[in-house]
């Protein structure tokens, strides 16, 4: 199996026949079909399906694709090191971060990388956490800082919690009758920023903890604007980390929120970096994750 029987059959791919690759690539078709024909007969697999209208994976080729897209992610993180190295290039940071994960003083510790390294062209990309674990996986981001509650255990990858915060639970507006217990709890509406296919999500977590299903009633918002503003509705149940102890303070105060504490154990947020392996951070990646872990005194 060679580099250049795996392009050949990316490009086939991606330009959706093998006369147009061929015409992308510089090449004859009778070359670049040989190329993959090649391949086939040394797995022993069909790896596209050829017609008239242009050429399609099959099962065997997907995956056969999947992987060499990897290999040409980390080729180009090779590259980018060697350059490095070599002083001529600062190369490209990824990082995804869930919102939440942005008030655990994060800004501090990026303003310290761009200071030490301006020449790294860094990029913050808000993503939640499921995709940020796939995205850091595939390669496709290099670091990830997320939130979650619960134990966090994802194969194949590096997760240290950087710092973990206590939940609270809140009402929107001054309810009289504030629920004294679970079950009037469990019958109001509940807004979440958590996606209904979110396992390791805040409701989710607690469900399990009480031994109860969920709410049936589930507002869910993903925008952290909107869910600011809509969590002061009246009588609508919203759940809060005390990382932004000073604005929950401030609406409490007010009467916008009003506190509920009904002797519940709740569900702490934690904020973890996730990465692949140390072996494969970058320069630029193994400078940040060891800021990151100064920061939080790690």
């Amino acid at each position: 199996m060679k580099m250049h029987q795996l392009r050949a059959l990316a490009e086939i791919v991606k330009a959706g026949s093998i006369q147009r690759a061929a015409r992308a690539m510089n090449l004859s078709q009778p070359a670049l079909s040989k190329s993959v024909r090649e391949l086939e007969r040394q797995l022993g697999v069909p790896l596209l399906v050829r017609g008239a209208t242009g050429a399609t994976l099959t099962p065997f080729g997907a995956i056969l694709s999947k992987r060499y897209e990897v290999m040409q992610k980390e080729l180009d993180k090779a590259r980018e090191e060697i350059d490095w190295l070599k002083g001529t290039l600062g190369g490209r940071l990824l990082v995804g971060m869930s919102p939440p994960a942005a008030g655990a003083g994060m800004a501090s510790v990026f303003a310290s990388f761009r200071q030490r390294q301006p020449s790294v062209e860094l990029e913050l990309l808000e993503l939640r956490p499921a995709q940020i674990f796939d995205a850091v996986r595939s390669g496709v981001i290099d670091l990830g800082i997320v939130h979650h509650y619960g134990a966090t255990d994802v194969a194949g990858l590096q997760c240290v919690t950087l710092k973990s915060y206590q939940t609270v639970l809140a009402i929107g507006g001054h309810d009289p009758a504030l629920p004294q217990c679970i079950e009037q709890l469990w019958d109001r509406e509940w807004i979440t920023s958590d996606l209904a296919d979110h396992a390791d999500g805040y409701i989710s977590v607690l469900a399990s903890r009480l031994g109860i299903d969920p709410p049936s009633r589930l507002f869910r918002c993903t925008s952290i604007a909107v869910y600011f503003e809509l969590a002061e509705q009246p009588q609508l149940v919203s759940h809060w980390a005390d990382n932004i102890s000073p604005y929950l303070d401030m609406k409490f105060a007010s009467g916008a929120l009003t506190r509920l504490n009904l002797g519940i154990d709740l569900p702490a947020m934690d904020i973890t970096l996730v990465y692949k392996d140390d072996e494969l951070l970058s320069p630029g990646g193994a400078l940040l994750t060891k800021i990151i872990r100064s920061a939080f005194d790690l």
